[in-house]
């Protein structure tokens, strides 16, 4: 079983973002209200900059430095607004989707680059060979387990040598709001 990993991420929502009805357009998500996704076009990594401290809390693997075992020192890292930000929970290849970490909100299925930086679900438009658009949830991802893991050989089979395709992966995604502080 993979561990749960967590990342500070910006939010991408219908209220906040000048080019959300474009970016709705752009995916044919016309249904949804808020992107959640590991993303980092879509969803920014809020982390800029590794601190010394991060390094007792952060995955020490290429690509995946800006993912952290301890999401109670995410919430403390930095100030936090939750209308701006949130705390997402992933975990890569989930061989169940019931459970997710105490605190956080079950979100859906996101298929996600090597890199962990690119979403070919929520990022790269329609694919009809391997999804209808009408297939996410209001968060833009797959509730279904089963079918994100056969959309993703799906995408796989298109282009098996693409970075973006051919390499990707299922993760299970939650997500926690920080608190208002006031």
């Amino acid at each position: 079983m993979t561990e749960w990993l967590y990342t500070l991420r910006g939010r991408l929502t219908s209220s906040d973002s000048p080019g959300f009805d474009e970016y709705r357009l752009f995916s044919g998500f016309a249904h949804i209200s808020e992107v959640v996704t590991l993303d980092s076009m879509l969803c920014r990594d809020l982390i800029d900059e590794l601190r010394a401290e991060d390094w007792q809390h952060n995955v020490h693997e290429d690509y995946r430095t800006h993912l952290f075992r301890c999401a109670e020192y995410l919430m403390e890292r930095q100030p936090l607004d939750p209308s701006l930000h949130q705390v997402i929970a992933a975990r890569e290849s989930p061989a169940n989707s019931d459970q997710v970490p105490n605190g956080f909100v079950r979100c859906g299925h996101d298929i996600v680059d090597s890199y962990v930086g690119n979403s070919t679900l929520t990022n790269c438009g329609p694919i009809p060979e391997a999804f209808s658009p009408s297939e996410v949830n209001g968060f833009g991802l797959l509730d279904d387990r089963e079918r994100a893991f056969a959309v993703r050989d799906a995408m796989r089979s298109l282009q098996p040598d693409d970075p973006h395709l051919g390499r990707y992966e299922v993760w299970l995604l939650a997500r926690r709001l920080p608190e208002q502080k006031g």
